[in-house]
């Protein structure tokens, strides 16, 4: 039988159960609750007790210390093995908020085998059921934590440097979790009693081009459930739209993402033959008024209904095409404003209209831009040289705002 409750745990209201478990009389959770330090013991804790709850909040508080500790030891085991397998430290980590993956910073990436190989290894452990326990040494009277070392010591130790204790430490006692054959290292967290607990391990490799030091997010246990449970959702569902199963369903992926590549490139191609015939026949008409006497500088607003997303590169094609046209009438000798807007085809007090502002007086383009500021209020815009562009938010109707612009763009008398 037990020696009864011990004065460490009177103190902090311990039954005379958790306090047992303690000395190992009963096995627990390998870790005390968070509110304040273990008892001074070697050996398995059971967790502190806490004010009585509702049996709503005591279930919903467990299932989240269970996630806690799942993912808290497994940061341990992934830490250790990378240290251990690649000689990496770990130059942070966080355990996130359920149920997103949580990560360690390693300084470097991890190549796909590399990856391979650690989880290997902590599926391995896991299946194993390596035990997980706590060892506590009480500090004496007046003893404080012990010095770590400097950073150079610390970032060539890795893990190992982070064997002591802060030398402003008060906490009483030195507190460490051992992972049997895995890993020893001092935390004042909570963990699992064993590894048997957390299934598998998934460790997505970083999105490309990530810069030093490189997060890799990790799974295990409930999480790492939770998180397949969605992503096979996921999949069905991607694979419902495509009318397919969801083996099919990378392929089917595949395949319209080529056709979507095919299908953009065949756009630009039209799109670029529409803007070369618009700006054609937009210099066309200019040769045609030069010809029929007009003289002067020759002004021409053009307002397009687009629901294209890319309405400011199609209009600069259109400016671009025009020019390339006028050298095929050299004997024109006046000069050009052209104002050419893009409206989507349904419009709210919130739609955006893009204008494009182009001639060939650079001082004109930049009096005409300002000049169209003052008059319309929700435009705004800017620009250099012999082009300007802006962006208008509200209604834009070319038998309103369009033929206040077609007056501005006139040349003043």
């Amino acid at each position: 039988m037990g020696r009864g409750i011990c004065q460490e745990a009177r103190r902090r209201g311990h039954t005379l159960r958790e306090c047992q478990a303690g000395r190992g009389e009963r096995p627990g959770p390998a870790c005390d609750r968070e509110e304040g330090p273990p008892c001074p013991r070697r050996g398995r804790l059971q967790a502190a007790a806490r004010p009585r709850k509702s049996s709503y909040k005591s279930h919903t508080s467990w299932i989240y210390d269970v996630l806690q500790m799942s993912m808290h030891t497994a940061q341990h085991v992934v830490s250790a093995l990378i240290e251990s397998k690649l000689q990496l430290p770990t130059l942070a980590w966080s355990l996130t908020q359920h149920p997103a993956p949580s990560y360690v910073d390693l300084p470097r990436a991890l190549t796909p085998a590399e990856v391979q190989l650690i989880q290997d290894e902590a599926n391995r452990l896991v299946f194993e059921g390596r035990r997980v326990h706590v060892e506590v040494a009480e500090l004496q009277a007046g003893e404080a934590g012990i010095d770590t070392g400097d950073a150079d010591d610390a970032l060539a130790g890795g893990r190992a440097a982070g064997r002591g204790l802060p030398s402003d430490y008060t906490g009483g006692v030195h507190r460490v979790v051992v992972v049997d054959g895995v890993d020893r290292s001092p935390c004042c967290g909570t963990h699992l009693p064993s590894l048997a607990s957390l299934q598998t391990y998934l460790l997505p490799p970083p999105p490309p081009g990530a810069s030093a030091p490189v997060r890799h997010h990790f799974l295990a246990g409930p999480r790492l459930l939770t998180h397949l449970g969605a992503v096979q959702g996921l999949l069905a569902r991607t694979a419902g739209a495509l009318s397919c199963g969801p083996p099919e369903a990378p392929e089917r992926v595949a395949l319209v993402v080529d056709e979507s590549k095919r299908r953009e490139k065949r756009v630009e191609e039209v799109e670029r033959q529409l803007a070369d015939a618009l700006g054609a026949g937009l210099a066309e008409e200019m040769r045609a008024w030069t010809a029929a006497g007009g003289a002067g500088e020759w002004t021409r607003y053009v307002g397009r209904t687009d629901d294209t997303p890319t309405a400011l590169p199609f209009l600069l094609s259109i400016s671009s095409a025009f020019a390339a046209a006028l050298p095929e009438a050299p004997d024109a000798p006046h000069g050009y404003t052209m104002l050419l807007s893009s409206s989507p085809s349904s419009q709210t007090p919130s739609t955006t209209t893009v204008v494009l502002l182009f001639g060939s007086d650079d001082k004109k383009v930049k009096v005409v831009g300002e000049e169209l500021k003052k008059q319309f209020k929700g435009l705004k815009g800017g620009g250099r040289g012999t082009r300007w562009s802006g962006k208008y938010t509200g209604v834009w109707l070319p038998e309103r705002e369009g033929k206040v612009a077609a007056t501005i763009l006139q040349p003043s008398t």
